[in-house]
C-alpha cells in the first residue's frame, strides 16, 4: 500500500516585518492531488527594516538568535475564535546553517523534529537550553497536511540573541516568556502569551507574528509568518528658520518647569534630547500579547453578522510598568551642523531646512531609540532654552528660555514594531521667555514658534505625521502619509488634514474640546513664504474691520478665509489605515472624539505651491482701536510707503491744526485717539513740529502738542502729492483679540 504523506516543513525565508501588512497568505491554487510530492506545509519567515527592504536567510536567523516557538492550530474557523485542534503546540524551531533538504521537514535549514523541550533530555543535533513550553512529552515529531479541514491558523514569537525563560524575574540577558495559548483562549482579546522584559535592550531582542490562516486552496504551500519587533522606535530632530539668525546650545528640560523666569533658569537641564510626560514611561515590564479581533465574524469577508475589523487576526498588547520607569525619557545628544553666513565659526548649529534637521543619538541606529509600547498615553511635552546668534557678524545673541510644545495624547501611543520620527522647527514666534529676572512682562519672543513632526515611518504608505507649534496654545496639524522630507503637506496625496489644539498654558497641558467656526479658521495667504510672525501682524494690525471674513494686513499681507470642518468624529487614517476615533488619555477608557475636539482642512480646497494659515482664537473682539502711522514725505513728491498698493489711503493732518493743539503741562502716557507732536522755535520766529511715534513709549514729554485723531481729513489717495503744510498717516486697526497661528505650506 502506497503511504501519502503531506509533510509540514518550516522553510526558511525568515522575516521580521513592520506590521503593517496583510498577513494572510497568498498563494495561487493548492495541489489538486494529496499524492502530490509538493504538499508538505512550510514556513517561509522574513524580516523587513523600516526602509522596506526584507533580510533574508542567515542574516535573518541571527536577528532571532536561530531559534522561534511557533503554536499551529487546525479546523473550521469559529465565530469569535481560531481554529481550535492543536497541531503545533509551541514548537521550538531551530535554524541549522546549510542542512536545507537533508530532511523531509527541513526545506531551508529551519528544523523542528527531533527537538527536545527539556535540557536534560537533549535532542540531536542540540539546540540551546530553550524551557519547555510545550504540553508534548518526548521530542517534537514531524506534521502533515490535514485535508480534511478547512484552515490551519499559526503564530510564533522569539526573544532573539536574550535567551527566554520561564520566570517573572528575567535577568538582563534573559526574557521572561509563558506558554502560547489557543482556540477559545483567544476568543474576545484573551492574552495569548505574556512576556517579561528587564530592559530597553532587552526589548530589542524581542519579536512576534500576527495570526497566519493559510486556507485548504494553499495546503502544500510555504506558510509566511511575518515577524515584528515588539519594541516602538523614536528618534527626535529639530530644524530652524528664523530669518537673520542661527540656533545654537539647546537645553533640554526634563521637567516641565513653572512659567517664571527664576525657575527656568534654575531649572535642571541638559544636552540630551529628551520628551517630558506625566504618565510613567516603562523601562521594564510586562507586555501581554493578545489578538482582539479574531474568527469568522470578524474576517474582512464577513457579512453577517456584519463585524469586519481592521485589526482581524492581529496581535495587540497591553504593556504593564515593571519596577523602573520615567516621566521624562532622553533620546540622545543633537549632532549639529555648522555656521551658515558670517556668525561665528562652529559646528554647534541647527539644521536650516526640514531635509537637514538635526538628529539626536546615533546615526549608527538611523537616529533611533527602542522604547516600551504604550497602548494609552499622555500629551507628551518638549521644553528647551536655545541660543539665537546674528547672521550678520555682529555678534549679537538672544537666549531663550522655556520655550515649549505639547503634542495631543492622539499621536503619542506608540505601537509594537512602529518607527516614529518627532521634528522640531524652531521658527519666528514662540512662547519662550527673553529674561531670567523677576518680572510680570509677557513672555514670548515676538516671532519664534515650533513644529512638532511625528513620522511615523516603518510604511511610508502608511506614515503617520503630526506638526505641533511651540505657542501657547499649540497647534497639532496632521496629514496621513505625509512625507516630512517636505514642507510642509502634499497635495498629491489627496488626504485632508486635521488640527488639534493644547493649552500650554497649564500642567500638563490640556486638549482644547471647544473648537468652533468662529475660533477655529484657516485663510490663504498672498504670501506663500509668509511666516507665523507675519500673519499674527496682519492679524493684529489690519486695515480691514474685524469683522470682516478676509483680512489685509498692514504690512500688506491678505489672508483670505477658507473653511474648516469642526464638528468631525474621526481622523482619517491613522496607524494601519485605521481611523483615528478615540483620544487616548492616560486612562483604560480612551475618550471618544465628539464635535469641537478636532478641525478638519479639505485638501480638495487648498492649492500646491501655496501657504495657508490655520488659526484658532482663544480670545475673541471686536473692540476695534484705530492707529496712525506717520508716512514722511518731500514737498511735490508722491507719497512714500512700505505697501505697494496704489490706492492705497492716507489720512492729511494739515499744520494749522497741530498748532491750535494742547500743549501738555505735564508728561503723560499716550492716549487713545490722540497724536502727538514735538514744537521747536528757531528764535527767529520760525517754528517746526515733529511727529512722535507711541510705539514702545510708556510717557510723552511736557511742552508736546496733543492733537485729536478727528482733526484728520478725508483721506486721500496714494499718488497725491505731499505738501509742505500738512502732516500724511497710514491707518490701521488693531484689536485686543488673541491669536494662535500654524502656517501650513502645500506641496505637490
Amino acid at each position: 500500500m502506497k503511504i501519502m504523506k503531506k509533510y509540514l516543513l518550516l522553510a526558511s525565508a525568515l522575516a521580521v516585518m513592520v506590521g503593517c501588512a496583510d498577513d494572510n497568505y497568498v498563494g495561487d491554487n493548492g495541489p489538486t492531488s494529496i499524492e502530490d510530492g509538493s504538499n508538505a506545509i512550510n514556513f517561509g519567515l522574513s524580516l523587513q527594516r523600516t526602509t522596506r527592504a526584507d533580510i533574508m536567510g542567515p542574516a535573518a536567523a541571527d536577528i532571532l538568535g536561530n531559534n522561534f516557538y511557533v503554536m499551529g492550530t487546525k479546523g473550521t474557523e469559529a465565530a469569535t475564535s481560531p481554529t481550535p485542534t492543536k497541531v503545533f503546540d509551541n514548537y521550538l524551531v531551530h535554524y541549522y546553517d546549510n542542512t536545507a533538504s537533508t530532511t523531509p521537514s527541513n526545506t531551508a535549514n529551519w528544523e523542528y523534529v527531533g527537538i527536545y523541550q527539556d535540557p536534560e533530555f537533549p535532542a540531536t543535533p542540540t539546540v540551546p537550553n530553550y524551557p519547555k513550553l510545550s504540553s508534548i512529552t518526548g521530542a517534537q515529531t514531524i506534521k502533515y497536511w490535514d485535508y480534511s479541514t478547512d484552515q490551519y491558523d499559526f503564530f510564533a514569537f522569539s526573544t532573539g540573541k536574550k535567551t527566554p525563560v520561564v520566570s517573572t524575574s528575567p535577568t538582563d540577558a534573559q526574557v521572561g516568556v509563558t506558554s502560547m495559548n489557543f482556540g477559545e483562549s483567544l476568543k474576545d482579546g484573551g492574552v495569548a502569551y505574556t512576556f517579561t522584559i528587564p530592559s530597553e535592550e532587552a526589548l530589542k531582542e524581542v519579536y512576534i507574528t500576527d495570526i497566519t490562516e493559510v486556507l485548504k486552496a494553499n495546503y502544500g504551500k510555504e506558510v509566511s509568518l511575518k515577524f515584528k519587533n515588539l519594541g516602538s522606535k523614536i528618534r527626535i530632530a529639530l530644524y530652524e528658520t528664523v530669518p537673520g539668525y542661527s540656533v545654537s546650545d539647546i537645553k533640554f528640560y526634563s521637567t516641565d518647569a513653572a512659567d517664571v523666569p527664576t525657575d527656568l533658569a534654575s531649572a535642571t537641564k541638559g544636552t540630551e534630547a529628551t520628551l517630558i510626560s506625566t504618565s510613567s514611561i516603562p523601562t521594564s515590564g510586562t507586555i501581554a500579547v493578545s489578538f482582539p479581533h479574531v474568527g469568522v465574524n470578524h474576517s474582512p469577508e464577513a457579512t453577517s453578522p456584519n463585524t469586519s475589523k481592521e485589526d482581524y487576526n492581529k496581535a495587540a498588547v497591553n504593556v504593564t510598568a515593571g519596577s523602573t520607569s520615567v516621566t521624562s525619557h532622553g533620546f540622545g545628544t543633537l549632532n549639529y551642523t555648522g555656521k551658515e553666513n558670517a556668525e561665528a565659526a562652529g559646528d554647534y548649529y541647527l539644521g536650516r531646512s526640514l531635509t537637514t534637521a538635526t538628529f539626536a543619538g546615533s546615526s549608527a541606529a538611523q537616529y533611533y531609540t527602542t522604547v516600551f509600547p504604550v497602548s494609552s498615553s499622555y500629551a507628551l511635552t518638549l521644553r528647551v532654552d536655545y541660543t539665537l546668534t546674528a547672521t550678520d557678524g555682529s555678534g549679537e545673541t538672544i537666549k531663550v528660555y522655556g520655550a515649549k510644545a505639547s503634542v495631543p495624547a492622539t499621536y503619542t501611543v506608540w505601537r509594537p514594531n512602529y518607527a516614529y520620527t518627532y521634528i522640531f522647527k524652531i521658527s519666528d514666534a514662540t512662547n519662550g521667555w527673553t529674561t531670567t529676572a523677576a518680572t510680570t512682562e509677557n513672555k514670548g519672543l515676538y516671532p519664534i514658534t515650533f513644529d512638532a513632526v511625528v513620522a511615523e515611518a516603518t510604511d511610508i504608505t502608511k506614515e503617520q505625521t503630526t506638526i505641533t507649534t511651540v505657542s501657547t496654545p499649540s497647534i497639532t496639524t496632521y496629514q496621513q502619509n505625509h512625507d516630512n522630507t517636505k514642507n510642509e503637506y502634499s497635495k498629491a496625496t489627496a488626504k485632508d488634514i486635521y488640527v488639534q489644539v493644547m493649552n500650554t498654558a497649564v500642567s500638563p497641558a490640556t486638549l482644547i474640546t471647544g473648537l468652533t467656526a468662529t475660533n477655529s479658521l484657516v485663510y490663504e495667504l498672498s504670501d506663500a513664504n509668509a511666516t507665523e510672525a507675519k500673519v499674527l501682524d496682519a492679524l493684529t494690525m489690519r486695515t480691514t474691520a474685524v469683522s470682516t471674513d478676509n483680512v489685509t494686513g498692514r504690512n500688506g499681507l491678505v489672508l483670505t478665509k477658507g473653511t474648516v470642518d469642526n464638528t468631525v468624529t474621526s481622523i482619517v487614517n491613522g496607524v494601519d489605515d485605521q481611523p483615528i476615533t478615540h483620544i487616548n488619555n492616560g486612562t483604560s477608557t480612551p475618550t471618544a472624539i465628539t464635535s469641537g475636539m478636532v478641525g478638519k482642512i479639505a485638501i480638495s480646497g487648498l492649492t500646491a505651491g501655496k501657504s495657508y494659515a490655520y488659526v484658532y482664537i482663544p480670545t475673541a473682539s471686536t473692540v476695534e482701536t484705530p492707529r496712525y502711522e506717520f508716512v514722511p514725505t518731500t514737498a511735490g513728491s508722491p507719497i512714500s510707503s512700505s505697501s505697494t498698493a496704489s490706492s492705497e489711503t492716507y489720512y492729511p493732518l494739515d499744520k494749522s491744526d497741530i498748532t491750535g493743539g494742547a500743549e501738555l503741562s505735564a508728561a503723560e502716557a499716550p492716549a487713545t485717539g490722540f497724536l502727538y507732536f514735538t514744537k521747536t522755535s528757531n528764535g527767529t520766529g520760525t517754528t517746526t513740529y515733529s511727529y512722535i511715534s507711541p510705539i514702545g513709549k510708556t510717557s510723552i514729554p511736557k511742552g508736546c502738542i496733543k492733537v485729536a485723531v478727528s482733526e484728520l481729513g478725508a483721506g486721500v489717495a496714494g499718488n497725491t502729492n505731499a505738501s509742505t503744510d500738512t502732516f500724511y498717516f497710514d491707518k490701521y486697526i488693531t484689536n485686543n483679540g488673541a491669536y494662535a497661528v500654524k502656517v501650513i505650506k502645500v506641496v505637490d
